[in-house]
């Protein structure tokens, strides 16, 4: 059964405007298309009930973005990545969320540290199939921490960065050992975060980076593109 709470569940890395773009970007992070689908302005007109310029503006932004790519030939598709793409992204945000989660280690506030316990409860009770929502879960815990740093610019590099990963995993399931494991970096940070000890905060949270690229890195290179 799956909890009323996680119903309609969206990426915070979204946003919670309707536009084309924010529409096409959830179908590609909720793996509705995947790496290399081609992305057909007239056929994503008629899903969205929209007029094909909204479309061909936000295939740019997404081209812009690096998450589609345009071809003359082919037109456009989903950009298909590669290992060195998550080598690359991995590599930023390890560098990246130090940076983010001290300043949240010491500035939260007892609600905002609530505000964490609730997501984690809230993926403790996923049934192990529901993957996506436990994904996006798992985004809006880190996004909770980070997205309350007064360097908006660097919140913004974490976004991306963070968004490209969402994208090539949307349509890989990530097995129960490896959820469990996330959970129990998830409640160290929480014990570190009560204490405001940041530098154990910053090992479990340099740990869990790692993990979750050893984890993902087994998966990347063996996905095939679908051809539409």
């Amino acid at each position: 059964m799956v909890s009323p709470e996680v119903v309609g569940l969206k990426s915070p890395l979204i946003g919670e405007e309707d536009s084309v773009y924010s529409r096409i970007l959830a179908d590609i992070s909720s793996a509705i298309f995947v790496s290399g689908d081609r992305l057909v302005t007239t056929a994503l007109a008629k899903r969205y009930s929209t007029s094909i310029n909204p479309v061909r503006e936000a295939l740019n932004r997404l081209q812009g973005e690096g998450l589609v790519t345009v071809s003359v030939n082919s037109g456009a598709r989903v950009t298909y990545f590669e290992y060195r793409t998550m080598r690359d992204v991995f590599e930023i945000l390890q560098l990246i969320e130090p940076y983010l989660m001290e300043w949240f280690v010491h500035e939260h506030t007892v609600e905002q540290r609530q505000h964490l316990y609730h997501l984690m409860h809230q993926m403790e009770r996923l049934e192990e199939s529901e993957h996506l929502s436990y994904r996006i879960l798992d985004t809006q815990f880190h996004w909770a921490m980070y997205s309350q740093h007064y360097n908006t610019h660097a919140v913004e590099l974490w976004r991306k960065n963070r968004l490209v990963l969402q994208t090539m995993h949307a349509n890989l399931s990530s097995n129960k050992s490896r959820a469990s494991q996330s959970m129990v970096e998830h409640r160290a940070i929480m014990r570190c975060l009560e204490q405001r000890d940041a530098d154990g905060t910053l090992a479990i949270l340099q740990n869990h980076i790692t993990n979750s690229r050893q984890y993902w890195s087994r998966y990347i290179d063996d996905q095939p593109t679908r051809q539409k």
